[in-house]
């Protein structure tokens, strides 16, 4: 359900292949990061292609050719604060990055000497 309260998206525009500039009805300029988007209907914004063809239509987020509409609620609620004379900054990883690397870092060890121990095993037994 929609809050009638809630400011709509009267303008839409890719950034790259993940970031969308969200301009809002009450003056608001926002930064949505659409790896949010999760389930089927959004598997296709994955292309670069498609994914820069996003458009707003009755106040929310649609892409072209897709039946993927993103509400203005949900959009407000998960963006930050756009400034456009901001200098770029770095990618400053989240703490799922953080945890996804370090994970990385101990089974990759561990996998390789597994794959080592089983070609060794093979190798003896043939």
């Amino acid at each position: 359900m929609s809050d009638p309260k809630a400011p709509k998206i009267i303008k839409a525009e890719a950034l790259n292949n993940r970031s969308i500039r969200v301009d809002f009805d009450n003056g608001e300029i926002r930064l949505f990061d659409a790896y949010r988007l999760r389930g089927p209907a959004f598997v296709p914004i994955i292309h670069p292609e498609v994914f820069g063809t996003v458009y707003v239509d009755d106040g929310n987020l649609c892409w072209e050719g897709f039946d993927a509409t993103v509400s203005s609620n949900y959009v407000h609620k998960f963006s930050v604060h756009f400034d456009p004379n901001a200098k770029a900054k770095e990618y400053v990883k989240t703490r799922r990055d953080i945890i996804g690397e370090r994970i990385a870092i101990i089974l990759f060890p561990i996998m390789a000497i597994a794959g080592i121990i089983g070609t060794v095993f093979w190798y003896i037994n043939h």
